[in-house]
């Protein structure tokens, strides 16, 4: 692979398409779940209830009431991503691969998604899938989870083949 410019190469264009499509799940999904009332259960499937809470803290209920420091938090993290993704993409380009650029585009689609809630609605996000036995979460929170596991993936490939 070329060394280029990662922000004007088509091939990223992954990256920039899972994102957009990711926030606009988690809009619209959480915008539907604001028409109904706060608590209130919605829909029952199986082992996992769709409810209408509204969260001030990170992840399974952690820093509740620490809004301003959680949208710094997301901010500095989009950043810290986007400085990491292109240092991978300049100094390690065989790192650069769909799946990774879809890993990528999951956690920062996420973290915006998030984002984008704590700054309308003054500090809360709005989730909505409860398991039960796991707190609530939203579509941003699926994609930041599912492209950490992602990435981790990757790690684990690439520290079982040096050891080979």
């Amino acid at each position: 692979m070329q060394k280029g410019n990662p922000f004007t190469d088509r091939r990223n264009l992954i990256i920039l398409l899972t994102v957009i499509v990711l926030i606009a799940i988690d809009l619209l999904t959480k915008e539907w779940i604001r028409t109904y009332p706060l608590e209130g259960l919605i829909q029952q499937i199986g082992f996992l209830q769709i409810i209408h809470i509204q969260n001030t803290g990170a992840a399974f209920g952690l820093f509740q009431g620490q809004s301003t420091a959680l949208a710094i938090v997301a901010v500095v993290e989009v950043v810290v991503l986007l400085t990491l993704a292109y240092f991978v993409y300049r100094r390690m380009p065989h790192l650069v691969t769909r799946w990774n650029q879809i890993a990528l585009g999951l956690i920062l689609g996420g973290a915006i998604g998030n984002l984008i809630d704590r700054l309308r609605f003054d500090g809360n996000v709005t989730d909505f899938l409860d398991p039960g036995f796991w707190p609530a979460f939203n579509a941003a929170d699926s994609g930041v989870t599912i492209g950490a596991i992602m990435l981790a993936i990757t790690i684990l490939r690439l520290a079982m083949k040096e050891k080979r």
